[in-house]
């Protein structure tokens, strides 16, 4: 039996084949096709300075392929009522109805928008609300040396990654305490580990407010513009008190 065994391992052992894992590159480009809405300020055309530029990340009920949707709700339902910002401001679309924002593509085409037009580029600041607050932390991790003011409004994301944010730009964290969406310790925890990290940041946490009302109570915020307008990413961020 013995060599009768030993003759059967020999066998097999001689028509063993070895898998293999070979290193490749990945050619593929990133397609920024997204929809978005590009406001410029009245004097723009007849001036030949640089400005800065706010990107404004949408909720979840603006996502899909109807740009119009994206003017039903925060900077750009403002906008469309007749406010005047002194800065760019471009809203790019969700072309995703229940995902998360791709911020490679976002990224992608705020390059493009950069190279396009007259951007100051130590002035660019990232706001979101809910969907696109998680879109704004993640936007202000993974692209660090983008933005000179991160606003996430009821949003959420992950703090371990946090320490790969700017030193510094500046924070202002909003949300409500009545908001059954997103749950305020979502915010509080990134706040929590900004201020650990010593970072530029402050957090307004608004009683009484649900999530549906938390956008709008942020963005009218009187000190919240004349504050944004401030950030430059050039100047040493100092921490600041609400």
């Amino acid at each position: 039996m013995g060599l009768v065994f030993t003759a059967i391992i020999g066998t097999c052992s001689a028509t063993v084949t070895h898998a293999e894992q070979l290193a490749a590159r990945s050619s593929t480009s990133i397609n920024s096709d997204l929809n978005y809405l590009l406001y410029t300020p009245d004097d723009y055309a007849s001036s030949s300075s640089a400005y800065p530029l706010v990107v404004w990340l949408h909720g979840g009920d603006q996502g899909g392929a109807d740009i119009e949707k994206v003017r039903s709700s925060g900077i750009p339902k403002l906008i469309a009522g007749g406010r005047k910002f002194p800065f760019l401001v471009f809203s790019p679309q969700n072309p995703s109805e229940e995902l998360l924002y791709p911020i490679e593509k976002v990224k992608a085409a705020l390059d493009e928008v950069m190279t396009k037009y007259r951007v100051d580029r130590s002035r660019v600041y990232v706001m979101g609300f809910s969907r696109g607050g998680f879109g704004t932390w993640a936007m202000a991790e993974q692209f660090p040396e983008t933005f000179a003011a991160v606003v996430p409004i009821a949003g959420g994301g992950n703090r371990h990654y946090l320490s790969r944010t700017n030193e510094r730009a500046a924070f202002w964290v909003f949300h409500g305490t009545n908001d059954g969406v997103i749950p305020l310790s979502d915010s509080v925890v990134l706040y929590e580990r900004l201020v650990g990290l010593k970072r530029n940041v402050r957090l307004s946490v608004l009683e009484g407010v649900d999530h549906s009302g938390v956008e709008w109570a942020a963005l009218n915020e009187p000190l919240l513009w004349d504050w944004l307008s401030k950030q430059r990413l050039e100047l040493a961020a100092e921490p600041t008190t609400p």
